[in-house]
């Protein structure tokens, strides 16, 4: 009998340490679709860890926009509904504003990690959203403005956007307001039939427009480029708080990875997608001198004034941070 027991309770124990040691499984969903670069940088994230974390930790991917729209994914990963969440902080910038802070930057996520800048974005990210802040891996993308028609400038040689409608979000709407632009609110996935029947005379967009599928509208990309991606990976906090060291580990190298991949790649990728454009009959149009500056400064400004009218003390510490010299 005591043999028995013995055996019972050995069986039982080794049971329970070999659930304590077994792999752990996230959920995850992305904001926007599988053909984004957004979406497929998430991916390559999603298989660094299921790569490094082998009987450690491995992330299901479960969905874009169509499992959860964009706008409520922020909310189902406060509530558990998903582990894992990749997409732009834009979506529920409304709840976190200090996310605008990762658009106005002008330093690296390297940077970002090495001043402090990104352990202040990690504090709000927990306080407000009850998730821990993995990765920033929209560092580096730029935005432009697209224009279905022929772009006007002023004498100045400023982009002139007077009577001009652009799609538009919330990251946009003043900075276009700016130039004279009426703002037309709409989704992503929206923007092709917009500009196809006229609805709309362009829109902004990062980089990597030629992912989204409208270069045959295009007449013309103006810059110089403003701002930087807010593309973000996000988890739980407590399905974080949860996990053994090692798999932390895990999700933190995969983070680090993810940031200096992106990097690397950046100028190579943008030399592609620019000879994409001009092999489309695109125009890529540049604002020189003054003007150019007049430009960056106008779109920085403008964010950087919503910051810091909507978190004052926030945008005062992480402004040198992450805009030095301004």
């Amino acid at each position: 009998m005591k043999y028995k027991l013995s055996g019972l309770v050995l069986a039982t124990s080794l049971a329970v340490a070999s659930l304590a040691h077994a792999e752990e499984t996230l959920r995850a969903v992305a904001a926007l679709p599988q053909n984004n670069v957004i979406t497929k940088s998430f991916m390559r994230y999603i298989d660094l860890v299921n790569e490094s974390g082998k009987g450690i930790i491995s992330i299901q991917f479960s969905g874009g926009p169509e499992a959860i729209p964009p706008t409520q994914q922020a909310t189902a990963l406060r509530n558990g509904v998903i582990d894992l969440q990749g997409g732009p902080a834009g979506y529920y910038a409304g709840t976190l504003p200090e996310s605008d802070a990762l658009t106005g930057s002008t330093v690296t996520a390297a940077e970002a990690r090495a001043n402090g800048a990104f352990d202040m974005l990690k504090g709000v990210w927990r306080k407000t959203l009850d998730a821990e802040l993995l990765a920033w891996n929209g560092a580096g993308t730029q935005y432009y403005v697209y224009m279905g028609k022929e772009p006007t400038f002023n004498d100045a040689g400023d982009l002139d956007l007077s009577g001009t409608k652009l799609r538009s979000a919330g990251t946009y709407r003043d900075w276009f307001s700016s130039m004279g632009a009426k703002n037309v609110m709409m989704k992503q996935s929206e923007v092709f039939g917009a500009l196809d029947r006229g609805i709309v005379d362009g829109f902004g967009w990062i980089t990597f427009v030629s992912d989204i599928g409208v270069n045959r509208l295009i007449k013309a990309r103006v810059g110089p480029a403003v701002w930087q991606g807010s593309p973000v990976i996000m988890i739980n906090g407590a399905r974080y708080d949860s996990l053994s060291d090692d798999a932390q580990q895990v999700l933190q190298d995969a983070s680090i990875a993810l940031e200096k991949e992106i990097i690397a790649e950046l100028p190579a990728r943008i030399l592609e997608e620019e000879a994409r454009l001009k092999a489309d009959g695109v125009a890529l149009v540049e604002l020189e001198g003054e003007a150019g500056q007049r430009h960056i400064d106008k779109a920085h400004g403008v964010l950087w004034a919503k910051l810091e009218k909507n978190s004052p003390e926030f945008a005062a510490k992480i402004k040198p941070l992450l805009y030095p010299g301004h």
